[in-house]
């Protein structure tokens, strides 16, 4: 009988330790968690600041190359304004372009026709050899 009772009184004891170890639990927890929490908040609002603080920089970026674009812009509308006003004016890159092509053309006008000729060119052979070997006899293939 002493050993039922002993027993009872262990899950007694192991239940009432259950429930007391879970409100100590929930007193500490509740105080944890409470800093957490505040940690966490104030981690989320770093964070935000830091990301404000990317932002602005990244908008002011984006604003500074947007004026440059619009000045680049507005420099090439005037450029396209100036050409519809002289007329589609040659650029003196075109003037050196085409002064350019009118001398290598007739250069190579000129080559051309002085390397057409109805004259075979010249042997330079000692001995002559081939078919400019210079015989005066006909070629039996010729003759009669």
């Amino acid at each position: 009988m002493e050993l039922l009772v002993s027993l009872a009184l262990l899950v007694v004891g192991v239940i009432i330790g259950f429930f007391v170890g879970r409100f100590v639990q929930s007193k500490q927890g509740s105080g944890n968690a409470a800093t957490a929490e505040q940690q966490v908040k104030e981690i989320l609002s770093q964070q935000a600041q830091h990301h404000i603080h990317q932002t602005r920089q990244s908008v002011e970026s984006i604003e500074s190359q947007c004026a440059t674009l619009r000045s680049q812009m507005e420099e090439y509308e005037a450029l396209l304004h100036q050409s519809d006003d002289e007329d589609a004016k040659v650029p003196f890159y075109g003037e050196q372009a085409t002064t350019y092509l009118r001398n290598n053309l007739k250069s190579t006008e000129k080559a051309k026709s002085n390397r057409v000729s109805d004259t075979q060119p010249k042997d330079f052979a000692n001995s002559g050899s081939g078919l400019f070997a210079g015989k005066s006899e006909q070629s039996t293939a010729e003759k009669p």
